[in-house]
């Protein structure tokens, strides 16, 4: 996805949630107004932005097309939009105006109004070619299936972008190893669990009750993003757990902690939770655990060239801020900034949390005081990694020259 493409899909999608949130537009009569951003699945079909109604319980997906799509892709377009309903409850295709030289819109317009109307739940919404701000919703979404109570739709991730939690580029390529293990037949089951038990808890940690580094594929230490440290996992929980009980207890505990089988809260869960959300929001992994074609060639490119390699970087980089999104909160963090020069990256951050909830890119948090921080700093962990990446310098300045490079890299 080339840098203008992703920018005009934002610059789109961010107008049409404003006008859905200030009621200038309505689905269903008088709905939208409570819509925020969500993500979306790896799931085939997979749209390019998804909005949740927590009201209503309604998900709507978006169907992006640039004025570089051809007339055929148009139609194409018109049939994602209601494949889409497979997996929600009303979609919409945003077209340009003006397809070379043909008024799209005018004939698309014809299309959803005379042969769909009513019957199905998907809309037309129209950009002007020279102004992607300039949007008419040309056919809406007036008319809506029943709730099926039972299998209600319902958002992937609360989170419009790929939330990330302190995971190293090898502990990732690691990951993707586990899911190709299980794509051909070597391992039975929940690829996770076999990599966390296999690779990253040692398996006589029940005796020694000592953390040991987690190796790549090439039995290489794994090193954080933070600290250029041997990663490890459980070692400050161990050093707790020998503090705070008895000799004899210390096997429970951390079988407690370390427990696949076990439903609820504990470190194996908590850790799964953040990685696998991940894996699913960058798209490398499907809603079913199995490893997408994204995720496929990218871990062929980490293991032709290395876990580490700067090719390998490069296209998770891509992914990170395509797929991922964010790119789109690198934009938003670049805005805010040239508005408020005089502010720190905390403090950039910190407008921008409130700005993300009043403006429906986020969930609002209603125990949350506007204009304060909240317990867990905002962005925490992606700056950490944006840095890691090179896309952040060490004054938190983007470096936009290597995005723009990252992002016309061709495809896998």
């Amino acid at each position: 996805m080339a840098l203008n493409h992703h920018v005009l899909a934002k610059t789109t999608t961010d107008t049409i949630l404003q006008n859905f949130k200030s009621a200038i537009w309505q689905y269903n009569g008088n709905c939208g107004s409570d819509f925020y951003r969500v993500g979306t699945s790896a799931d085939f079909p997979s749209p390019d932005a998804a909005f949740y109604d927590p009201t209503n319980k309604r998900l709507a997906s978006f169907e992006f097309k640039p004025a570089t799509e051809t007339k055929r892709g148009m139609l194409t377009g018109v049939g994602q939009s209601i494949a889409y309903l497979k997996s929600c409850d009303l979609a919409y295709l945003i077209s340009p105006q003006i397809i070379d030289g043909f008024n799209m819109g005018d004939f698309l317009t014809e299309i959803y109004q005379t042969q769909l109307g009513d019957r199905v739940p998907v809309g037309l919404i129209l950009y002007d070619n020279n102004n992607p701000t300039q949007l008419t919703l040309a056919h809406n979404v007036t008319t809506l299936n029943p709730i099926n109570r039972e299998q209600p739709h319902k958002p992937t991730a609360d989170r419009f972008w790929a939330k990330h939690q302190d995971m190293p580029l090898a502990l990732f390529h690691l990951l993707l190893h586990y899911y190709y293990l299980k794509k051909v037949g070597i391992v039975d089951g929940d690829a996770y669990a076999a990599c966390w038990k296999e690779r990253m808890i040692p398996t006589d940690i029940l005796t020694r009750f000592n953390a040991a580094p987690v190796t790549d594929i090439n039995g290489d230490p794994i090193k954080t993003l933070r600290t250029d440290k041997k990663l490890t996992f459980l070692e400050k929980r161990l050093n707790k757990v020998k503090k705070d009980f008895p000799q004899t207890q210390w096997a429970i505990e951390i079988g407690h902690d370390i427990d696949v089988s076990f439903v609820g809260d504990n470190l194996y869960n908590s850790y799964r939770k953040n990685y696998v959300t991940f894996l699913k929001h960058i798209q490398v992994i499907d809603s079913e655990g199995y490893l997408t074609d994204s995720g496929f060639n990218l871990y062929h490119i980490g293991l032709s060239n290395g876990p580490t390699s700067k090719i390998f970087t490069d296209y998770f980089t891509k992914e990170l801020l395509t797929t991922g999104h964010h790119l789109d909160l690198l934009l938003d963090i670049d805005s805010i900034g040239q508005k408020n020069p005089d502010k720190t990256v905390d403090e950039i951050l910190c407008i921008m949390e409130t700005d993300y909830e009043l403006k429906g890119y986020i969930k609002r948090n209603p125990k949350r005081v506007a204009g304060t921080a909240s317990n867990t700093a905002f962005l925490k962990y992606e700056k950490i990694l944006w840095q890691a990446l090179g896309l952040m310098d060490s004054n938190y300045r983007i470096q936009w020259r290597k995005i723009t490079e990252i992002c016309a890299l061709p495809e896998i």
